[in-house]
């Protein structure tokens, strides 16, 4: 019992720090203006065939369909949901400020609410499909991946974009920049995947910018468009290397679940 009480006071702690970075901090800023300085990493062809890959999950996902945006923020995605013609979206994240502004952008159109991923308070087997982009790294995982899957229906499928935690590039930039990220953040690692892979029954996932990190951080500085010969070759190698064990080296994660059942 005593070891339990320990363990929701330090979930507690964790999501009060992260609900403060986002609800008076300026971390959403400090994030939105590195990736701007650099913005051909997140523009670069090998970037764009990751989101290509993301959307078109969400387009055989969300029509007709029961969404929830996990960790929507302001309505990040939403709009983009919303155009995929869903019988209904809702929309959680814990910071007041950003549910304040989604629902102020789209008033009766998606239900937004203030809610702790770890412990959200809908009834078992409540959603068609569970959506969210660099949200599951900022929470406790484990428990974060047990609610998912709780909240999802049987067949139902998870989709999530991010970041991967053996990336070099990747974690020199987060040694350089500690204020564009939350204390609490840890970007994912091949066992937390192998691990929800068996929590949820089924795994599917799709690997991007390896060598398009530095060829993006650089060609940033010196090119104007994000699409060069640079950034298409590596383009090509990141295609490559995405098929081979050292995927997990790569930037990011397009994570596809199912639930069993």
């Amino acid at each position: 019992m005593a070891a339990e009480m320990k363990m929701d006071d330090n979930l507690r702690d964790r999501v009060n720090r992260e609900k403060a970075a986002y609800d008076v901090g300026d971390v959403w800023e400090k994030c939105h203006r590195l990736h701007s300085r650099f913005w051909h990493v997140s523009w670069c062809p090998n970037s764009l065939f990751g989101e290509a890959c993301f959307w078109q999950i969400v387009d055989g996902n969300v029509p007709g369909r029961i969404v929830l945006d996990c960790g929507c923020y302001n309505g990040t995605i939403t709009e983009e949901l919303l155009s995929r013609h869903p019988q209904k979206v809702v929309g959680i994240d814990i910071s007041k400020r950003a549910i304040a502004e989604a629902k102020t952008r789209f008033g009766s159109r998606a239900e937004f609410r203030v809610m702790d991923a770890h412990r959200m308070e809908f009834p078992d087997d409540s959603f068609d499909f569970v959506v969210g982009r660099a949200i599951l790294h900022h929470l406790d995982y484990e428990i974060a991946i047990r609610e998912i899957r709780r909240v999802l229906k049987p067949g139902g499928r998870a989709l999530f974009m991010e970041p991967l935690r053996d990336n070099p590039a990747a974690k020199l930039f987060r040694f350089l920049t500690p204020r564009a990220h939350t204390k609490d953040e840890l970007p994912l690692s091949r066992h937390q995947i192998l691990w929800a892979d068996r929590v949820m029954g089924a795994g599917d996932h799709m690997f991007v910018n390896l060598f398009s990190v530095p060829v993006g951080i650089l060609t940033s500085l010196f090119i104007k468009l994000p699409d060069n010969f640079f950034t298409r070759a590596a383009d090509r190698v990141d295609r490559w290397v995405a098929s081979r064990q050292i995927r997990y080296w790569m930037r990011q994660v397009i994570l596809v679940w199912r639930k069993a059942g």
